[in-house]
């Protein structure tokens, strides 16, 4: 048995059986016949013609799957978008909601909206299309974006929680204790920790990329291992 790359010229091969090595997408197709030929054992036909034919994006996903879910997550991010951002106007034009409590509900607002904006459609290219075309500049800055807004974001979520618990458990002295200076102190510790978490692949911590046709964006080994793992 001999192994050949489906890339190699096909006019030389034999009738014998051949095992198909696909290193990159792409079908190998049989002129004559209906399916096709991918990662399996196979006799070649000299007789026969066939044809190598990639597919759009060497992701896993046929072109309706792309479609569909490019419209359900654009729809979503106009949702994410255009919600907090209504959100944030609200908050800072009118003058009821200009209390202390909703300014940690404006902070998550900011958060949110500019994931959805800045985030979510490079994250869902790179899914859709199974590879990396933003180059590796915007790849650092996009996975530290990444990073900086979703844990902003759960931080925030986190601060809302425990600003309701104390309201409800402590209500006259944390009332008294939360003033506009503690407010934007806990608000301000929460990005600066989501800004520190986010810094280690701007210094170094990440991925060792080399050249290659379909490149991937990833920001440590570790953290996706720590990602599969839980």
């Amino acid at each position: 048995m001999e192994s050949i790359d489906v890339a190699e010229n096909l006019s030389s091969l034999s009738g014998m059986v051949f095992k198909i090595d696909q290193n990159e997408f792409g079908l190998l197709v049989d002129q004559n016949g209906t399916g096709y030929l991918n990662y399996t054992n196979v006799t070649m036909d000299p007789n026969r013609t066939y044809y190598i034919f990639e597919s759009v994006y060497p992701s896993s996903y046929s072109i309706p799957e792309i479609v569909i879910a490019s419209v359900v997550v654009i729809m979503l991010m106009i949702v994410v978008v255009v919600g907090n951002m209504l959100v944030i106007i609200a908050i800072v034009t009118e003058k009821a909601l200009k209390n202390v409590q909703n300014w940690f509900i404006a902070s998550l607002a900011v958060a949110d909206f500019f994931l959805g904006i800045i985030v979510m459609p490079f994250s869902l290219a790179n899914e859709l299309m199974g590879y990396w075309i933003f180059g590796d500049w915007w790849c650092d800055i996009h996975a530290a974006l990444d990073v900086l807004l979703c844990t902003a974001s759960i931080m925030n979520l986190c601060l809302i929680a425990l600003d309701r618990y104390w309201s409800i458990t402590q209500a006259v002295d944390y009332l008294k204790k939360r003033t506009p200076a503690r407010a934007m102190v806990m608000i301000g510790f929460v990005w600066i920790f989501s800004g520190v978490i986010c810094i280690p692949p701007l210094l170094g911590w990440k991925v060792k990329r080399v050249p290659e046709r379909y490149p991937k964006c990833e920001v440590s080994v570790i953290l996706k291992v720590s990602a599969f793992t839980f």
